[in-house]
């Protein structure tokens, strides 16, 4: 028997495989399948997951920690872990915590304590291989500390690949899986007799996608509502300074906005407000002190990726966020939208050039385009990919689903 798990920046799914019946997906959540990844600790040793870590963080009114894009952390070697409650913790901890609530529920349904399971793993944690090696390490430490003994690995786009009709006969397919914190990208050969690594024509990914873009619309047009421009002077100084980068770094990352309220930082954060100087700037430092100091990182992302979702079908949208001590208000124009993440898509389908760069065909050989993942569906992901291909070739996968059925027949390969 094996679990079948795709955690994901944003959404993770669990897949039951038993052998002789066909795999089962099993609700994680109030009768569905989606569990959103998202940790909530309000005191040492409570752990609220998903909607409910939503429901908890805002019945405390932002007391405690608030986790989420966890994923994106593993391959950075200079995150040692963050401090919950007088206690550091490791990222292959925290994750520890959601993997071991996953593995519990799916547990209760399955009936068996099942200790086998395949991972799935973006086609690169990063462009180093040393960071990508320290990434899996790290995934397969949280899988052990979670409870599970035997752990394989598989690429998610190739998972995707995997869930392909074979009655269709061979054919060269382009999986492109746009999650929160990557885009992969798999050039396959599908409908032979039996998969090998000789299907994979082309493998290629970035630690680009929906994340970076929320961001990026946070730097473009919200963070000025949160101090990016505020000038300030320090005791016994007599030069204007601005907003410290490290500082704005964090802000415009939907993952790394929590480390605010680290507590370097966020003493920090305490002396700058008292040196911000009068006027509009000390009224958006307010609204940054406000943010950080009520952990509202989260619902503040959730407004922007509404916008980012109005602007897909809309010319312009209209970005809100009320709260008491914050009030914004503003419209954001699609075509200065699209102007603002050129770089996000550059560096998006530089990775899809690659994989051709490594096979040697070209996009003109592909038979059909597949995508996965809730980034791209974005529109302008599509426009992108229907100028390369033609919009003939291009096919919607289960937005959410197509990963893990094909983490679940890897799983259907291996031996118990």
């Amino acid at each position: 028997m094996w679990y079948a798990i795709d955690f994901g920046t944003s959404n993770s799914l669990l897949s039951f495989v038993k052998e002789g019946e066909k795999p089962r997906l099993l609700d994680l959540e109030e009768g569905e399948p989606i569990l959103r990844s998202l940790i909530f600790t309000p005191e040492k040793d409570s752990y609220f997951f998903g909607a409910e870590a939503i429901e908890r963080y805002q019945e405390m009114g932002g007391e405690g920690r608030f986790f989420r894009s966890l994923k994106k952390f593993l391959p950075e070697p200079g995150f040692k872990g963050t401090e919950v409650f007088g206690r550091r913790m490791k990222i292959e901890e925290l994750i520890a915590t959601f993997l071991r609530e996953m593995k519990r529920r799916a547990d209760q349904q399955s009936g068996y304590d099942v200790t086998n399971v395949v991972m799935g793993r973006p086609a690169l944690y990063s462009l180093d291989p040393k960071k990508d090696q320290l990434a899996q390490e790290r995934m397969r430490r949280a899988a052990e500390l979670a409870g599970f003994k035997r752990i394989e690995f598989c690429p998610e786009p190739i998972a995707a690949g995997l869930n392909t009709d074979p009655e269709l006969g061979e054919r060269l397919v382009l999986v492109c899986d746009f999650g929160g914190g990557t885009s992969d990208f798999t050039l396959l050969k599908t409908g032979t007799a039996k998969f090998s690594k000789e299907n994979v024509r082309g493998l290629s990914g970035v630690f680009v996608a929906g994340d970076a873009i929320d961001g990026r619309i946070m730097r473009k047009f919200i963070s000025s509502h949160f101090g990016k421009d505020v000038k300030y002077r320090t005791p016994m100084g007599d030069n204007l300074l601005s907003f410290p980068r490290k500082f704005l770094s964090k802000l415009c990352n939907p993952a790394h906005i929590v480390f605010l309220k680290e507590r370097d930082t966020w003493e920090f954060l305490k002396e700058l407000k008292q040196w911000v100087v009068e006027g509009d700037d000390q009224r958006f430092f307010n609204q940054l002190f406000c943010l950080v100091e009520e952990d509202l990182g989260y619902p503040v992302y959730a407004s922007i990726e509404k916008s980012k979702i109005e602007l897909g079908v809309k010319d312009e949208c209209l970005f809100e966020f009320h709260h008491p001590g914050i009030d914004i208000q503003m419209e954001i124009e699609r075509a200065v939208f699209e102007k603002s993440v050129h770089g996000e898509l550059e560096d998006i389908f530089g990775a899809l050039d690659k994989v051709f760069e490594q096979s040697g065909l070209a996009p003109k050989d592909v038979d059909q385009v597949r995508i996965t993942g809730g980034t791209g569906q974005m529109p302008l992901v599509q426009k992108h990919l229907a100028d390369i291909f033609g919009k003939e070739k291009i096919e919607m996968s289960e937005v959410f689903q197509s990963v893990v059925q094909g983490l679940a027949k890897y799983a259907e390969g291996l031996s118990s």
